[in-house]
């Protein structure tokens, strides 16, 4: 069976909770098969390597073994090398920043302070620091770039340049970093305004004292620490003018980033019910429908956000960046630079040069270059693509078909399993689930020398998992033949 997995949002007092705060509902299911189950699992983590909790629906764990697990992962945690507690940090955090020829263990991230400490590292690679390295930690630990948990993208200088910018213009009382590590270091040096760090990444903890970095969960709006809300409550405690820029995960589910933005504002304005708030929210321009569905006054900047590690979206690459910026701050008073955009009349907001409003679409394509408008798809696409209907879309004129897609619950053409009746429950009558069906290709389309994909039964499923394995096996024994020859 191939199987497939979805991420469905519930509320916190619903779940179970795992070190790393209030788990999700996820459903995993098969194609064309009544078989699914629902579970609940990290909110942070993809892997269950890095979070063992997987609790099913329908076989809930007591409420005893869940606080003995959760116990359990807090004194694991505690055993982390860089883990001090708030009580501690301020202190150390004072000591890193004013010692002489501290060092920097990049292999264990942590700092070498105790005189006796450098003989624990002795193969290790140790790293001189100064005031300006310690100010700025996301220059001096190497980032984490694990996509199925801590993704630690790094905005590249002219994202961070053009952020900063719109923050300082803005003249915000206090900054509230969600994931934005290089935002917030632009301005914890004293730098107006006030900011504040909440961060997945608690290597943190060693550069900043409780009271401008929290260890913090964004998928969950959970504080790993107990007093954690109680130092963010005091960091807004005269917020005047907020502003909340958050970079998630682009696989995060988009509603329950929502959720905790809602919560964030909350909280500001149960503090100062006259503060406000803007949002600047890092995210892809194809995700925007899905923002908009949570978010409706964030409206999309065209400023393209680029990564300084990110292997796809980064400087110079032949693949440019999808990523955006969303805010609810009116796109008219954002100056985007002059060398690569321009002011579009009919928006008043900056776009690419290379782009053309569609007057059909009503607003100017996020794509950053030339487009027309397909009437069929309702939507801007490249200017050399051509609609399919094999597809059922826009693709380039010399490309591979594919048949048009189903529904992976009962196999049947328009409609994604979301909305299908076997799911909702509302079944046309006379209605039968059908079996795993091949779509079948037009017989015109047979014949133009291309190749087509199509929906593979379940008996050739079963054989290409077989040859997969087959040729895997094999190329294991190769791997040991080569290294016993050069033993």
């Amino acid at each position: 069976k191939q199987w497939y997995q979805r991420r469905v949002a519930i509320t916190a007092g619903d779940a179970p909770h795992c070190v790393h705060g209030p788990a999700l509902l996820f459903e995993r299911f098969a194609q064309g098969d009544d078989e699914h189950k629902k579970f609940f699992a990290c909110s942070a983590y993809r892997n269950r390597k890095d979070c063992s909790l997987y609790v099913l629906l329908d076989k809930p764990w007591s409420k005893t073994k869940l606080e003995e697990r959760l116990n359990i992962f807090q004194e694991e945690r505690k055993k982390r090398k860089w883990f001090v507690s708030n009580t501690e940090r301020s202190a150390r955090v004072q000591t890193i920043r004013t010692a002489a020829n501290m060092q920097f263990c990049q292999t264990c991230s942590i700092f070498v302070v105790e005189p006796d400490e450098p003989g624990l590292h002795t193969d290790h690679t140790l790293e001189r620091t100064n005031y300006k390295s310690v100010t700025n930690p996301s220059t001096l630990m190497n980032a984490l770039t694990a996509n199925e948990g801590n993704a630690q993208y790094l905005f590249a200088p002219e994202t961070t340049d053009f952020i900063t910018k719109l923050i300082t213009e803005k003249k915000f009382s206090h900054l509230l970093c969600l994931g934005t590590p290089r935002i917030h270091e632009m301005f914890s040096t004293g730098k107006k305004p006030k900011t504040m760090l909440l961060d997945l990444d608690d290597r943190f903890i060693q550069f900043y004292p409780p009271t401008v970095f929290q260890h913090y969960n964004m998928a969950s709006n959970f504080f790993f620490e107990e007093e954690g809300e109680k130092y963010l409550r005091m960091f807004l405690k005269k917020s005047k003018k907020v502003a909340l820029v958050l970079d998630p995960p682009f696989g995060a589910l988009a509603r329950v980033i929502s959720n905790n933005i809602d919560q964030l504002k909350a909280l500001v304005k149960e503090i100062n019910p006259e503060a406000e708030i803007v949002v600047y929210w890092i995210f892809p321009h194809f995700l925007s429908k899905h923002i908009t569905e949570v978010q409706p006054t964030l409206k999309m900047c065209h400023f393209m956000v680029e990564y300084e590690n990110h292997p796809v979206f980064k400087k110079n690459n032949s693949t440019k960046s999808p990523v955006r910026i969303h805010t609810d701050q009116p796109l008219s008073e954002i100056t985007l630079p002059d060398e690569n955009y321009k002011e579009c009349e009919k928006c008043k907001s900056g776009v690419p040069k290379e782009v053309i409003h569609c007057t059909k679409c009503g607003c100017c394509p996020p794509i950053n270059r030339t487009t027309k408008h397909c009437v069929k798809c309702e939507r801007c696409v490249r200017d050399h693509y051509l609609h399919c209907d094999v597809c059922e879309g826009c693709r380039p004129s010399v490309h591979h078909c594919k048949s048009p897609s189903v529904c992976h619950r009962c196999q049947q053409p328009g409609h994604k399993r979301r909305y299908c009746p076997f799911v909702t429950g509302k079944i046309p009558s006379g209605t039968e689930k059908t079996p795993a069906a091949v779509v079948t290709i037009p017989e015109e389309k047979k014949s133009d020398g291309k190749s087509y994909f199509t929906l593979s039964t379940d008996e050739e499923k079963k054989n290409l998992r077989k040859e997969r394995k087959r040729k895997n096996k094999e190329a294991k024994i190769t791997t040991k033949k080569i290294k016993v020859a050069e033993d």
